[in-house]
């Protein structure tokens, strides 16, 4: 499905590219290309130590195309086509979409499903964020410095949007009272689902299995507890412990959330519980902001549509 409705659909321009990155910062550079096959990897005074590999879709040929775009960043255990089917929709109504493979999924490098840190994800998203807006001028983009960003996630994703609005506020301008370099590219609104804000009762391990995971975690941090296990995401008592610590530090710099939110949840969740979302949207003060709760719906809300009418 995501080869027919993308790579092999001529109404849709793909862009594959790498941002290779140093100690966590992108390497904002022209003429590196997709030639460095492993890390580290020397570059002049720098050390490349990994990369995130994303891709542009866009479907040129809509009759309103909008001067904006839309980061898809997946959940845990997934890589970017599997954000496929909301990509069609936004590329039908306009918008150019960028896909991520977050650190240590897809085409990107690190240790699969290796997440001691949100933060991680947050850097990632930031990173491409930068090496878009390099090429876009480079290439001398119409209306660039007008142009939107927005950021659709899921689960861990949609924490993953979130802390990144939190982290990365819009600087104030100039004429506000802001740097003259104002460089920091904020998000222009934000859309989540099933957002990893609050682990279900039915999936998190009971508090002895947590407690011996965070001693683990110092010393084995790399290696796995438990198997996966199909809609049981966090029994993982590893990866409960470094979610607890971002969740805490969210709930910290919420407040510096200035753009519009949006946040859908089913109810049926058994892996993310709704109640965070709850929580998390009532103490949220931005506006405008929005809530859905649908009923009998659970994790994956987000499916492929074949019926989907998508151009060719």
């Amino acid at each position: 499905m995501e080869r027919e409705a993308i790579y092999e659909n001529d109404a849709v321009k793909v862009t594959r590219r790498r941002v290779y990155l140093s100690r966590g910062k992108p390497v904002l550079d022209t003429s590196l290309t997709d030639s460095i096959k492993t890390v580290p990897h020397k570059l002049g005074e720098c050390t490349i130590d990994g990369w995130i590999n994303y891709y542009i879709w866009e479907m040129p040929g809509v009759s309103k195309p909008m001067n904006a775009d839309v980061y898809l960043v997946h959940g845990i255990n997934d890589y970017s086509g599997k954000v496929m089917p909301q990509a069609l929709g936004l590329m039908m109504s306009g918008f150019r979409t960028v896909a991520l493979d977050m650190p240590g999924f897809g085409r990107s490098t690190g240790l699969h499903a290796y997440v001691p840190t949100l933060l991680l994800n947050t850097n990632a998203l930031d990173a491409v964020m930068y090496h878009v807006r390099m090429w876009d001028e480079v290439n001398q983009l119409e209306g660039l410095e007008s142009r939107k960003r927005y950021a659709q996630g899921s689960s861990m994703g949609g924490f993953t949007v979130l802390y990144h609005a939190a982290m990365h506020p819009p600087v104030a301008s100039v004429k506000q009272g802001g740097p003259a370099e104002n460089r920091r590219l904020a998000l222009d609104g934000v859309a989540v689902s099933a957002p990893m804000l609050q682990i279900a009762p039915e999936s998190r391990p009971n508090m002895f299995i947590e407690a011996i995971g965070r001693l683990l975690s110092v010393v084995a941090g790399r290696l796995p507890l438990a198997r996966a296990i199909k809609g049981n995401v966090s029994d993982d008592p590893k990866y409960v412990q470094a979610l607890t610590s971002e969740w805490n530090h969210l709930n910290e710099v919420m407040s510096q959330i200035q753009c519009p939110v949006a946040i859908h949840h089913g109810s049926n969740d058994r892996v993310t519980s709704p109640d965070g979302s709850r929580a998390f949207f009532d103490r949220l003060h931005v506006q405008p902001k929005m809530l859905r709760i649908w009923p009998g719906i659970e994790h994956a809300m987000l499916k492929s549509t074949p019926e989907m009418d998508v151009p060719r």
